[in-house]
């Protein structure tokens, strides 16, 4: 069984460290695109057309991976008070119970993201003669690797012994709280 978790963890990282890197170079495509825009305009007097919609689209993909990743690095906003003064076992239960629900809104958001880009896909951007299909799949995406990493939050929350995954430890502390 270990050599399945390790295996599993090894998955996880090169996932999680693949959608970095993308956000990495989305982020700087987008600085890219926003700077030449303003070079046009400020320095020919030329606005290029395009150049509202790209960058939104840019942050639509950063946004949806970056909260992906998020799920797995354990930093999205949460109120831990009332958590951490639970019992160890008790937080363990706890823990493993949010990651399930997080799991859930990943479904919806995998689920319906695939409906939206079937219903939606298909229609022309604003300003490019492209259709949307080369944006909409971020909210798919994004709910599927909110589920695989929710999964891994779910697995360290139960394999750890004092329910640390959920209650804002980070990846690499999980698990190694001190004992008393």
């Amino acid at each position: 069984m270990d050599t399945f978790y390790h295996l599993f963890d090894r998955f996880i990282a090169l996932v999680a460290a693949l959608v970095r890197i993308v956000c990495i170079v989305l982020a700087t495509a987008l600085f890219v695109v926003v700077i030449g825009a303003v070079f046009f305009r400020y320095g020919f007097g030329q606005a290029v057309s395009w150049t509202e919609e790209v960058p939104r689209y840019l942050l639509i993909w950063i946004s949806f991976l970056a909260a992906a990743s998020c799920v797995l690095r354990r930093e999205h906003v949460g109120f831990d008070v009332l958590f951490n003064a639970l019992p160890r076992q008790a937080r363990k239960v706890l823990g493993a119970i949010l990651s399930l629900l997080i799991f859930g809104f990943g479904w919806v958001t995998f689920r319906y993201g695939i409906t939206f880009v079937q219903d939606f896909g298909s229609d022309l951007m604003e300003t490019i003669p492209y259709t949307n299909y080369w944006y909409y799949p971020a909210m798919p995406i994004s709910g599927f690797l909110i589920m695989l990493f929710s999964v891994k939050v779910m697995i360290d929350e139960l394999r750890s012994g004092g329910g640390g995954a959920i209650a804002g430890s980070s990846v690499e502390t999980v698990g190694m709280e001190q004992q008393p």
